[in-house]
Order: C-alpha cells, then structure tokens, then sequence
C-alpha cells in the first residue's frame, strides 16, 4: 500500500482551505441557478426598444409561435406570480382597462425592486440633484436593508354618470382602490384578500401612491368599485419606481395664481421660482428657460373632471383647454417673465376661449420631470398641482391687458370698447393708446425732474432718505396705475368699487336710469362718477358705465415721500377726495381691494403686499391736482 506523501504544515493548511472552498462552491452550486441573457417576446404594450420588463403569460410558455422564449424566465417569475398578474419593470408605467367590480393585479419584481436607478436628468435651474453613492459597501448595506418603492397610479379615462345634473357630486364617478401587499402569502391583494397582509389606499382625484421599504416582490391589486349610477369602463396608468414617484401630485400646494381676466380670457401666473438677483446666473437661466410648466382649466359647470383633478393623463383627457401642455390642437400662450412682485423670475399663462360669467378650475401641471418625459425617465408621467378657482368677468367693456412696453407692470383688465377695439384684433391699439399716453405724460414728468439738482453732496440733497430715483421710481409706479385703470363690471356689487360714466351709455345704446339700477341722480350728476380719471378714456374709448379697482392709497403717499416739495405733489384729504380717488389695502390676501402694479388673486399669505416697502405713513395734509388724476 503506498504511502501518502508527508506534507508540511504551510501544505496542510494549505489543502484544509482548498477543500473547504471546493465544498463551499457545490453548495452554492446546489442552491442557485446561474443567470444568463433571455429573449422573451414582450407585450405589445411595451416599446421594443426597452427590454427592461417583466411579463407573467396566461397562455403556454411552450407556445413558440411568435418567437423564442426562454423557458427558466417564464417559470421562475411564474413560480412567484400567480397567472394572470402582469409585472413592471422600473420607471416603465402601464395602462389598462378596468370594468365596474373587477379587480387587476400586478407585481413589482424582487429582480426590478433590487435593480440598478434610473436617471433623473439635468432638472430646473437651481435644482441640486442628489448624486447617488456607487460605492459597493454602501450599495450592499442598502440591498440588505431595502430599497424604498413607489407605486403610483393615474386615472385616464372614467365611466360616465347616469345623471343629467353634470353640476352636481352626483356626476363625480367613485374612484379606484388600489391595494398593497409584500407578502408571498398574499400575491393578488385585493377586495377579498386577508387584510393583514396588504395595505389599502383609497385612490383621491385619480391619483393613488403608495410608498414604502421592500427587498422582495411588491404584489399590487387594483380593484374598480361596484356601482350602478355609472356605466362604462376606467381606464388606469399603473408604475413602480425605487427613484421617485412616476406620477407626481403637489395637493397642498397650487403654485398658480389669478391675475385678472375680461369676458373671455384669463392671466395666470406661477409664483417665484427663485429668490437670487437678476445678475445672477440663475436668474437669468429661469428667464431664458423654455417655460416648464402647463395648465389644464375646466368649466365648473361640468363637475366630473373632479374624479380625475389629481391625474395627469386624466386631465389630458377630460380638460376643455390647456397651455403648454402636448396633445392640444388650440394650445394658449405660456412664457417667462420678471413682471409683479419682486421682479422674479416666473410663468404666465393667458387662456382664451373662456365663457362670460363663469366660473373656472385651473390645475397647474408638468409633463415629464421637466427633462423628459414618457416610460424610462424617473418622473416621467407627469406632476400635477392642487385646484384654483377664478371667474371670467359678465360684460364686455372691460379688457384683459398685459406686457406693454411702457408700464409694463401692468396686468389686469382695463375700460374698453369692444366696437372699436374688438377683442380679437383690437387689443394691440387698445394697448397702444394707454400705454402711449402713460409714456407721454412721464416725459413731461421727467422735464421737471432734470431741474433738480440730483447728483449732488449729500448735505445739498433735498432727503437724507430718498434720492432722484426712487422718486422717478415711485412716479411711475403711480402714474401707470391712475391713468390705467383697473377695470370691473359695473354689474360687480363690490362695496370697494368705484362706478364710473355712470351717465354715459353703453356700448349697445342703453343707459342707466336710476330707478332700473338703484342710482341716485347725485351719483349720476357727480364728477367722479360720472367720468372717467383719465380724460382719455372719456373722449377717445369711451367703454360706457364701469366700476374701477381704485389705486391704493399707498402709492400716492410713496410718491409725496419720495420727490422734492418743489414738485409739489401732494394726495387729496380724508373726507375731501381721498376715498373717491384712492382705495385700501385688504388685510385678506386673497382680494384686491385696492390696484397695484403687480397684484394678483390668491396670493399666500406670506407673500408681501408691501411692494414698496410703505407699511406706516404719515398723510400729509395739503391738497393738489396734478393732471386732473391725484
């Protein structure tokens, strides 16, 4: 019998380790299946230049008819999918059709769930993306621990309601459920599914997330309510994401504001995207971004888009008009600017083909992440913000007027004549004319303050306070406000409103008699309700009886404040003119009582209103008349 051979002790330890790492890889070898490449045939859902899905098939996996298919793909996610549940992939949303009582399901695969993120992209101006960590220790303590989920769903299309009262929340359809579970034990939750193992999530304005940690698949149930007041079917867009929710919903949050609006129009606006200084390099990147942001608008006479009011693909399908939004034959104007409070950066929006005397929703949105948009991008199914109401005014004499080239802060409806500025064409000579007069009247304005003596030792100047400037600021602030007035209907029964040309007639002849509308023959005798401030508007326009948002109070005494006495400017007292030409700031945030440049609806409450920074002023007490306007 041969003898082994002798081994050294470095040799006997060497073998020991040997033969333990040979044992060790038969075991792994025994437990696991080594992965390699398959060609599956996709569902014609999915785009065939992304192979990054996962399908569970009804039918035959024998079945080669349409092409190869790799037999262990098919069974190992069938062995952890019951059949008729589809799965997603990441950042990969998929629609379908539900009928009234069926429940659908889905799984987010283990595979997709544990897998690499997507891109996000560039994003806006001023946003800090957060740069993921590659590091492999880092990345395996996160796999250990899970990956946070997201499972978002949409809306689309809704049945249609039994009733004829499309005004009422009868007309509003019930919305889907959609059900969670992360348990194998339970991998169709839904209606009639344990309870303890799923969680359930009450789909609100077409809009549902769910967001949690897994490690494993994400079993998904989407269930349709039963319900006889409505027919038809739903149609849903259903995503995961272990990067951010595919669809996106800011419901505490509107970020659109009501600037004004006439009989068939309206201006919206974003609020300020950034606080830097227009020298800035962010700034000016906000100005000369392509605008970002769309909107949707509805008629609330149609109450039902409220079933899809948190949906972006549902309000692409149920909104009557929109801006800046893809998809839309007759799409209304969106661009950039610096104009209103602050002088920041921000998007407006003018919407047409509005109906007189209505009441509208308006629902800013976001296609995509602002990057890109569709399947493959984190964010990519759109971003959709909280519900403002605004009105479109009853009559025709006042318009909509915005971006003039002189006072350009101003943006609000103004006194018209619709027979000789129609509102299809004759708005740019309507513009023309105010904008012009505002523009000749400033000149004169400036003659004056050239005689003083501005640059000059600070113990010469006329204030230690003020300077040539803010008084040339401050004159044209108020200059644009009085000879540009802001416009209502004469029908509005606003306490704060001022009626002017009560005695002249409207456009179509009639007249105000004092019995038909409660006027008193002194209103209709009374210089300032009888004309107009600026003599222009009188003899030239001539818009008929209207009610004017009166200039705030504020912008006269800021005026006083910061010119020489030599200009002799003074604003008119209390009791003896003042309440006539001049109204008051309110302390609700939410209403114009009183017009300055840059004022808008719905402002929040932590926005200022003191534009000029005039908080506590002291009247003086003299009275002049400058151009028949203070």
């Amino acid at each position: 019998m041969p003898l082994l051979p002798k081994l050294t002790p470095l040799q006997s330890r060497f073998a020991a380790s040997l033969a333990a790492s040979v044992f060790l890889l038969l075991v792994y070898l025994s437990l696991t299946k080594p992965h390699f490449a398959y060609a599956l045939e996709l569902d014609s859902r999915i785009p065939s230049e992304d192979h990054n899905h996962y399908f569970i098939f009804d039918e035959d996996p024998l079945d080669i008819s349409n092409g190869p298919i790799d037999i262990e793909q098919v069974e190992r996610i069938a062995a952890r999918a019951e059949a008729g549940t589809s799965a997603l992939a990441n950042n990969d949303a998929q629609k379908s059709n539900i009928n009234i009582g069926e429940t659908q399901n889905w799984v987010f695969p283990s595979e997709a769930v544990n897998g690499s993120h997507g891109a996000t992209g560039v994003g806006l101006p001023s946003e800090k993306l957060e740069e993921r960590d590659v590091d492999i220790e880092v990345a395996e303590l996160r796999k250990r621990a899970g990956n946070t989920v997201y499972i978002s769903l949409n809306t689309c299309l809704q049945p249609s309601s039994n009733t004829t009262n499309t005004t009422s929340n009868a007309a509003i359809p019930p919305q889907l459920t959609l059900y969670i579970s992360l348990s194998d034990s339970n991998q169709t939750p839904g209606p009639g599914s344990d309870s303890s193992t799923q969680q359930t999530i009450t789909v609100d304005g077409g809009y549902a997330l769910f967001k949690g940690t897994a490690d494993g698949d994400v079993y998904i149930g989407i269930s349709a309510p039963n319900t006889t007041a409505f027919e038809g079917i739903w149609n849903y867009e259903v995503a995961a994401s272990i990067d951010a929710p595919f669809h996106g919903l800011h419901q505490n949050s509107s970020n659109l504001y009501f600037v004004d609006g006439d009989n068939h129009a309206a201006l919206l606006i974003t609020n300020d995207t950034t606080e830097a200084d227009s020298n800035s390099t962010v700034y000016q990147e906000w100005m000369n971004l392509s605008p970002p942001w769309g909107v949707f608008a509805a008629n609330q006479n149609d109450t039902a888009i409220l079933g899809v009011k948190n949906s972006f693909c549902g309000l692409r399908t149920y909104a009557q008009i929109a801006a800046n939004i893809d998809g839309f034959t007759n799409q209304n104007v969106a661009k950039m600017t610096n104009r209103g409070l602050g002088g920041k950066p921000k998007e407006q929006f003018y919407i047409t083909g509005l109906n007189a005397s209505s009441n509208y929703w308006g629902m800013l949105a976001m296609v995509g992440n602002s990057t890109a948009h569709g399947n493959g991008v984190v964010g990519g199914g759109g971003t959709v913000w909280d519900v403002i109401d605004f009105q479109t005014k009853s009559e025709d004499n006042c318009a909509l007027m915005y971006n003039l080239s002189f006072c350009s802060e101003v943006a609000y409806a103004v006194p018209t004549n619709p027979d000789k500025y129609p509102p299809t064409t004759g708005l740019p000579d309507l513009a023309g004319l105010y904008d012009s007069h505002a523009a000749q009247m400033y000149q004169y304005f400036n003659y004056s303050l050239q005689q003083i003596p501005c640059n000059t030792t600070s113990s010469s100047q006329y204030s230690l306070a003020r300077n040539c400037d803010d008084c040339a600021r401050a004159y044209k602030q108020w200059l644009c406000a009085v000879t540009i007035p802001r416009c209502e209907d004469y029908s509005n029964t606003s306490p704060y409103l001022m009626p002017r040309n009560l005695g002249q007639p409207f456009a179509n002849g009639s007249t105000i008699s004092a019995s038909e509308f409660g006027v008193t023959q002194q209103l209709l005798n009374s210089v300032a309700t009888n004309s107009s401030r600026n003599p222009i508007i009188d003899e030239t326009i001539q818009p008929g009886p209207y009610k004017e948002v009166l200039p705030c109070q504020d912008l006269c005494w800021d005026l006083i404040q910061s010119c020489p006495a030599a200009l002799g400017f003074a604003c008119p007292l209390p009791g003896a003119g003042l309440e006539d030409s001049y109204g008051i700031r309110s302390n609700n945030s939410g209403l114009i009582t009183c017009s300055y440049l840059g004022a808008a609806y719905y402002l929040s409450g932590a926005v200022s209103i003191s534009i000029l920074g005039v908080r506590t002023m002291v009247l003086l007490i003299s009275v002049a008349v400058l151009m028949n306007l203070l």
